[in-house]
């Protein structure tokens, strides 16, 4: 039996003046919420930290929240299955966020901006968790740690 390791990622939920902070990947069309992967020995906080360091800049200082919910997402056909931790957060940068390119993209397909939160675009990814999370905030992020499942 082959040995198949499952990632854990924490993805970045920072909402300012009503908009909404994502990576948009030109090549694909589609809108995510940023962030990445916990590497070996590091605590949620620590990856948080780092991943808003690497998408937002060194000088930008993250606010941990709470973990807003957890979800499975497995991709078979790749091979792939992943932990997600929605993690609502806060930032200090806000209108120098938008349009900065992801430097791990060399060919610029990649960037920040930010969504009008009432008007979630059909493309941002996972697609069903935009009308939980607006019913979420607009009750002000109520639960914690809310186990959402699939979600795909």
């Amino acid at each position: 039996m082959e040995n198949h390791q499952i990632t854990v990622r924490a993805r970045l939920i920072v909402i300012k003046n009503g908009k909404l902070l994502v990576q948009y990947r030109q090549k694909q069309n589609f809108y995510h919420y940023f962030g990445g992967h916990l590497d070996l020995g590091e605590t949620i906080l620590d990856t948080c930290i780092r991943e808003t360091k690497e998408e937002c800049g060194d000088d930008v200082v993250f606010d941990f929240k709470k973990i807003l919910y957890i979800r499975d997402f497995i991709l078979p056909s790749d091979n792939e299955q992943s932990l997600e931790l929605f993690i609502l957060g806060d930032i200090n940068k806000f209108e120098e966020l938008e349009g900065l390119k992801d430097s791990q993209h060399p060919d610029d397909s990649v960037w920040l901006t930010w969504l009008d939160i009432n008007h979630l675009p059909d493309n941002l990814y996972p697609h069903p968790l935009s009308q939980k999370l607006l019913s979420d905030y607009k009750s002000g992020f109520k639960n914690t740690g809310e186990y959402i499942g699939r979600m795909d």
